[in-house]
């Protein structure tokens, strides 16, 4: 025997006169007082746990949410500065490697040898440098020339000061 006696408000509408016409039109259907009070007991405390549930699901988001956003900002950051400058760097080595093949032929591996090291031999040259202050930064030119009365550049260790 189902009838309004077996149902209690279900309270999808919060307002005032939505709550009392439901209530009153559950006691008039011949629903009992203390099955009210059961439900909204009971009501009470599922919202009471629904709330802590949401205050501990709010409290780890807050620490969840800046990691999660960290790790999607790191991995970003790798695809822009080490994954989309190696796929320049392959686009260039095919391009080179077919221009190589179609100008020297069978030829081709010999002089992609001697552009690597010669590259390697570039990149030694320019770190087996000495580092001061008194080189120009002006190509073929140098070390700074030595002007009387104008001091170029500065005195460095285990040079003579006159």
């Amino acid at each position: 025997m189902s009838g309004a006696a077996d149902e209690l408000p279900s309270g999808d509408d919060p307002s005032a006169n939505s709550v009392l016409t439901g209530t009153i039109s559950f006691l008039n259907g011949g629903g009992s007082l203390g099955t009210l009070l059961q439900g909204a007991i009971f009501g009470t405390l599922v919202s009471f746990a629904t709330g802590g549930v949401n205050l501990i699901q709010s409290a780890f988001g807050l620490v969840i949410a800046p990691l999660d956003a960290l790790a999607s900002s790191v991995t970003q950051f790798v695809d822009s500065a080490i994954l989309a400058p190696l796929g320049i760097i392959e686009t260039t080595a095919e391009a080179s490697a077919t221009a190589t093949a179609s100008q020297f032929g069978p030829f081709a591996i010999l002089v992609g040898v001697v552009l690597v090291l010669g590259a390697f031999w570039m990149i030694t040259q320019f770190l087996e440098q000495s580092e001061t202050s008194d080189t120009l930064p002006i190509p073929g030119l140098g070390d700074a020339p030595d002007i009387p009365g104008l001091p170029l550049g500065v005195t460095e260790e285990n040079e003579d000061e006159d």
